[in-house]
C-alpha cells in the first residue's frame, strides 16, 4: 500500500494505539519517511477497544462518525491484544469479527469518494520483565501468537495490508539492554520508538 500526498490517516484500536499518542514515534517516522506528503494523522485509539467493543461516554460518537469527520483515506487498525485474553476458544470468533470489521470499513467512503485503504497490525508480544510481582507472559504469548495468526489469516482472506508486530516485538525485547515496557504489556517511550522504527 502506498501513501499519497495529503492522505488523512486514522489510527483506531486498543491500548497500543492509544499510548502512541503519548510518544508520537509512529507519526514522527511516517512524517520523516514522506516529508513532502503533508500527512494528517489522527489517533482515535482508546484503551479497552476491541473489534466489537468500544466503550465511550454518552454522545461521544461512533468510529464511523469520527472517521467521516476526519475524512480518513487510510485506517491503521490495532486489535487482538484484549481479545487474546479470551484464550484459544475465542480465537475463531475474533478472526470472524475482524473480517467483518474489514468488510464494514471497506463499505464506507469516509473521504466522500472511495473506500479507505487499511493496514491491520497484529498485537505485540508480552515482555518478560523477570519480576516476582509480574507474570512472565508465557501463557499470554501463547494466546497472542494464536491471535496474531488469526489476524494474518483475516487480512490475507480480505486482501488488506498486514503488519506482524508480535514477532518483531519479541526480537526487540530479547535484544534490549533495558526493558521496553513498564509492566510487560505497555510500551515505554523508547519501546514505542523501537517498535515504530
Amino acid at each position: 500500500m502506498q501513501l499519497t500526498p495529503a492522505d488523512p490517516i486514522a489510527i483506531i484500536g486498543n491500548n497500543l494505539a492509544d499510548r502512541m499518542q503519548h510518544h508520537g514515534w509512529l507519526e514522527t517516522y511516517l512524517q520523516a519517511e514522506f516529508p513532502q506528503h503533508r500527512l494528517s494523522i489522527r489517533n482515535l485509539g482508546f484503551t479497552g477497544d476491541e473489534v466489537k467493543t468500544r466503550p465511550r461516554s454518552a454522545n461521544f460518537g461512533n468510529t464511523d462518525q469520527w472517521l467521516t469527520k476526519i475524512k480518513a483515506d487510510v485506517v491503521f487498525c490495532f486489535f487482538g491484544y484484549g481479545e487474546a485474553l479470551g484464550g484459544p476458544g475465542a480465537v475463531g470468533g475474533f478472526e470472524k469479527d475482524l473480517g467483518g470489521l474489514i468488510d464494514k470499513l471497506h463499505e464506507q467512503k469516509y473521504n466522500g469518494k472511495s473506500a479507505p485503504r487499511l493496514v491491520v497490525f497484529s498485537p505485540i508480544a508480552h515482555e518478560d520483565l523477570k519480576s516476582h510481582v509480574l507474570p512472565d507472559g508465557s501463557e499470554n504469548n501463547r494466546n497472542l501468537a494464536l491471535y496474531t495468526e488469526a489476524t494474518e489469516r483475516a487480512c490475507k482472506a480480505k486482501k488488506v495490508t498486514y503488519v506482524d508486530l508480535f514477532s518483531p516485538s519479541r526480537k526487540l525485547y530479547a535484544a534490549a539492554k533495558t526493558p521496553l515496557t513498564m509492566n510487560g504489556i505497555h510500551l515505554l517511550d523508547h519501546g514505542n520508538k523501537a517498535l515504530a522504527g
